[in-house]
């Protein structure tokens, strides 16, 4: 957007004190003091939001790249001390998309992060998006495909169990397959609940893209449907997962659904090509997708996964009000829609300011990684941080 192009790109900072993001140089006269020691800024924190991403990256579901977007924003987040990232793990069956969720965990160095994959014999076997096969072959990564790791519901009973209670935020931007192994688990090695006790004992808040709110009428939004017509093969498998997950969820963890309605009205991604440098695998899966530079794409995932680290408003959203109730998904269809009633746990976004919120992305993905790793240090941007 023509608010990208005019960044400076000469400074890294931002109006958020707990950021250092690329902003215009006229602004820098309103920011709060911040250190800056030989181009590093240096930043007090409060707390880390302990965070675990739930993605199809490109294969099996709703096929975009706006998971790409996702993680390396969580990224950029954990670099600035927002975010404790705790895993990764992938809720559909193409083997390669494992291996592109390490080529973004080695970009950002954080090649120990766990990364787990969706175990079950239910889903179609489909290849991913030329983006996934581009960015494992060609970026470094100690992971190529998902026999290199282990089940995603024992990264997520064996992660969770190590946390403070009532502590963890999962942001779900796929299907919600894991989710629903995951509530239907055993008590194991890592901790003597069931699946449904340990998450009502650790997660505190599930952000879940998916749905229209507060009706998606007689279609389905993609997560909570794998239609085809998005690519997906897998609908019967994903609605009943939907319709399980919001079924079942503890009441003490709090859902805040993120609706089609929302990301669809949001653009980001297209700052990377002026702003990120080639060796950027987050750069290079956007020009893969869209098919050129200064693209950008609808913001579902990314939004999703900003708003459960920073909050609704952060992300130029509020939660619904006078929306007591709670949400149904049809099991066979994938539809949901809002039931009145007593207040819930669960919630919804409404989107106030699409602007705000693209700059929020894009302001993210423009950083540059805080702990660079050997192959990635081709830096051509004009963006420090």
């Amino acid at each position: 957007s023509s608010d990208h192009k005019q960044l400076n790109t000469t400074h890294c900072i931002s109006s958020n004190p707990l950021l250092a993001m690329c902003a215009d140089a006229p602004q820098l006269g309103r920011m709060v003091p911040l250190l800056i020691v030989s181009m590093t800024v240096v930043v007090h924190v409060s707390a880390r939001v302990p965070l675990i991403i739930d993605t199809d990256i490109g294969g099996g579901g709703c096929r975009d790249v706006d998971d790409v977007a996702a993680i390396c924003m969580a990224h950029a987040l954990a670099d600035n001390g927002e975010a404790e990232l705790l895993a990764i793990v992938q809720d559909t069956q193409p083997p390669a998309c494992a291996g592109a969720i390490s080529v973004l965990n080695h970009f950002y160095g954080r090649d120990d992060l766990p990364i787990g994959a969706y175990r079950g014999k239910d889903l179609t076997s489909s290849p991913p998006l030329p983006f996934v096969d581009d960015l494992v072959a060609n970026w470094s990564s100690p992971i190529k495909k998902t026999s290199q790791v282990p089940d995603a519901v024992h990264v997520y009973r064996r992660v969770l169990s190590a946390q403070h209670d009532h502590s963890v935020v999962i942001s779900s931007v796929g299907l919600l397959t894991n989710l629903k192994a995951l509530l239907k688990s055993a008590p194991d090695e890592h901790s003597h609940l069931s699946g449904r006790d340990l998450v009502a004992r650790k997660v505190a808040v599930l952000a879940v893209m998916g749905g229209a709110y507060p009706s998606s009428g007689p279609t389905c939004e993609c997560n909570f449907c794998a239609p085809s017509a998005w690519g997906g093969l897998d609908h019967q498998v994903a609605a009943e997962a939907s319709a399980y997950v919001v079924k079942h969820m503890p009441p003490e963890v709090k859902i805040i659904f993120s609706g089609f309605e929302v990301g669809v009205a949001v653009q980001s991604g297209a700052a990377l090509s002026s702003y990120a440098p080639d060796s950027n695998p987050c750069r290079r899966a956007y020009i893969d997708y869209e098919g050129g530079l200064n693209r950008s794409r609808h913001s579902w995932d990314p939004l999703t996964t900003l708003v459960a680290v920073r909050g609704a408003a952060a992300a130029g959203c509020r939660e619904c009000t006078n929306c007591s109730g709670s949400d149904w998904v049809n099991a066979t269809s994938g539809s949901n829609r809002r039931i009145d009633g007593r207040s819930s746990n669960q919630t919804y976004l409404v989107l106030h300011n699409s602007t705000k919120a693209g700059k929020a992305i894009d302001d993210l993905l423009c950083q540059l990684p805080r702990h660079q790793v050997p192959g990635n240090s081709q830096q051509t941007s004009g963006i420090v941080v």
